[in-house]
């Protein structure tokens, strides 16, 4: 316990100290990682204009975000705002690795203690972009809701709630949850997200233009259905890159409809996975952490910070040593690992399109759209496997069963609901 408290102290000062070093004249140590400058900026408009910042581009957050980025402003502003805003997200960062080890403590720390390893690690894996965005705070967010969903499902719902009113993904957590979860979680989640709503709606106007600068955004050169075009560029040239909505985008024939093919990708791949909710029924944590992953691969928007929101996912699908997912977490690490690569280390190379940036991002996005599909096909597999399951039940009687009685699954030993630790 004292070794892994250490690692995440020295991995976290290191991030710290990394990202608040700004002033070094070299593109590794540049302002890039962190968009504090940025954030103080919106801070100071919502606070003493009361408005939010309908008429920047690049204010694409649901509301929530706007009260999170006032916080550091009111506690003290100024130069300090920086500091303040670490502060914060290391305060989320703590609870969230607090929260596993209590967890894994529960269920039996020598099989759980994976969880609070791959968060500590998987965070330090991408490095300083954890610190200078607030994905971080919103992943925590959603590990507390998964967590909480059984044992406090009021404060389940709150969790989810404050996640989706910060930036929409912890939408995803209820998409594994049975029926009876979601009831319980609903009354926190409500009351959460009518007082964000009203509130926020009353403190100016622009709380929900984010809607528009969504919804306008092109293809952005780091996701995954931007490679072909980047190493087809490479070839012929016919695209370019140009920065809009606060992002580095390409520009260029089928462009459009590849970005319109993604939107597509992502309903096609909901489709799937809710079918697998409802034959397969897997755990909930595993069917969560196919849908983040899906939702990275197919999005036409692929920010290195967003994939703190899989290493989330994935520490606490490792607490559960009965989950499908294990082996994908190892992956899931190492495709963090090589965000970090592509950003900010090499993201000079990425922004202009050239070979060794478009080598790490074809690298890193296959590595991606590799995790996304064994994660699916663990899930399928889950559902042959398991007597239980529809699938389990359709093919039991061919993989496990005889011809004198029902089939039976070996090794299979049945939990209590009351030991279980995700529904």
């Amino acid at each position: 316990m004292s070794k892994l408290w250490l690692v995440w102290v020295v991995t976290r000062t290191l991030m710290v100290v990394l990202t608040g070093v700004t002033v070094l004249p070299h593109s590794v140590w540049d302002a890039s990682a962190a968009d504090l400058t940025l954030y103080r900026g919106w801070a100071e408009q919502i606070a003493y204009q009361n408005i939010f910042p309908m008429a920047d581009e690049r204010w694409q957050y649901p509301p929530g975000a706007g009260a999170l980025l006032v916080v550091p402003r009111l506690l003290g502003g100024g130069l300090g705002y920086n500091w303040l805003f670490f502060a914060l997200v290391a305060a989320a960062d703590a609870s969230v690795l607090g929260l596993l080890i209590r967890a894994a403590r529960r269920d039996g720390w020598e099989t759980a203690q994976t969880g609070p390893w791959v968060w500590t690690v998987g965070v330090a894996m991408l490095g300083r972009v954890c610190y200078g965005r607030f994905d971080l705070i919103v992943a925590a967010t959603a590990v507390a809701a998964l967590l909480w969903a059984t044992r406090r499902p009021a404060a389940a719902g709150a969790a989810a709630a404050v996640g989706v009113l910060l930036k929409v993904w912890p939408v995803l957590v209820v998409l594994g949850l049975r029926w009876r979860t979601l009831r319980r979680m609903s009354a926190g989640a409500a009351g959460v997200g009518i007082a964000a709503i009203v509130g926020s709606t009353a403190l100016g106007p622009g709380a929900w233009s984010f809607l528009e600068f969504q919804s306008k955004r092109g293809l952005q050169i780091e996701s995954v259905a931007a490679t072909p075009l980047l190493i087809a560029r490479l070839l012929n040239g016919r695209w370019t890159i140009v920065h809009r909505y606060g992002a580095d985008e390409l520009s260029g024939p089928v462009v459009s409809a590849v970005a319109s093919a993604c939107v597509a990708a992502t309903v096609v791949g909901g489709a799937v996975l809710l079918f697998i909710w409802w034959r397969v029924r897997p755990p909930a944590t595993d069917l969560v952490l196919a849908a983040v992953l899906l939702a990275l691969v197919t999005s036409r928007v692929l920010s290195p910070q967003y994939l703190v929101w899989a290493v989330a996912v994935a520490s606490v699908c490792a607490l559960d040593s009965r989950s499908t997912q294990r082996p994908v977490l190892v992956l899931v690490l190492a495709i963090a690992f090589m965000s970090q690569v592509e950003f900010p280390f090499l993201y000079d190379r990425v922004a202009t399109g050239s070979w060794p940036g478009v080598v790490v991002l074809t690298v890193r996005n296959g590595m991606l759209l590799c995790a996304t599909a064994w994660s699916i096909v663990r899930l399928c597999r889950n559902g042959l496997d398991h007597p239980r399951s529809p699938l389990g039940q359709l093919a039991g009687g061919y993989r496990f069963g005889n011809a004198s009685g029902p089939a039976r699954s070996p090794g299979r030993v049945r939990i209590p609901p009351s030991r279980q630790l995700f529904p």
